[in-house]
């Protein structure tokens, strides 16, 4: 297993983890009190994560298909999606928002779309 696949793994339970932190004790952290800033920090988990799996795609099939890109989407997606559900249903004081999983796609859309321009680069493959 290489390297970005280790990463991602590590962030999908970091994100978990997130996800399923009390909402009571996330209220009480309040470094940042920016309005909207949770979605900034759902945005960031899913574009990461994106950015990892795709990684470590291209290091492993050497070049990733349109439809291996899809596929990749899709389950960051229904990861995003799986986590609101969760939340909703068996996380703790916490609860389904809509607008969380919509940033959750977007991070994900977004990191697919900047991927290829940024891992040409040197400095983002050394980081993915």
């Amino acid at each position: 297993m290489n390297i970005s696949f280790i990463k991602a793994i590590i962030w999908a339970i970091l994100i978990f983890i997130g996800s399923y932190i009390s909402g009571n004790s996330l209220n009480e952290i309040k470094f940042i009190n920016i309005p909207g800033f949770d979605k900034i920090i759902h945005f960031t988990w899913y574009f990461v994560l994106t950015l990892f799996v795709l990684a470590g795609t291209d290091k492993w099939l050497g070049k990733i298909k349109f439809i291996s890109f899809l596929i990749i989407v899709l389950m960051c997606v229904s990861y995003g999606a799986l986590m609101e559900y969760l939340q909703g249903t068996l996380f703790v004081a916490r609860s389904m928002d809509i607008f969380d999983f919509i940033a959750n796609s977007t991070g994900t859309i977004v990191g697919a779309i900047l991927f290829s321009g940024l891992y040409k680069r040197k400095f983002w493959r050394k980081i993915l």
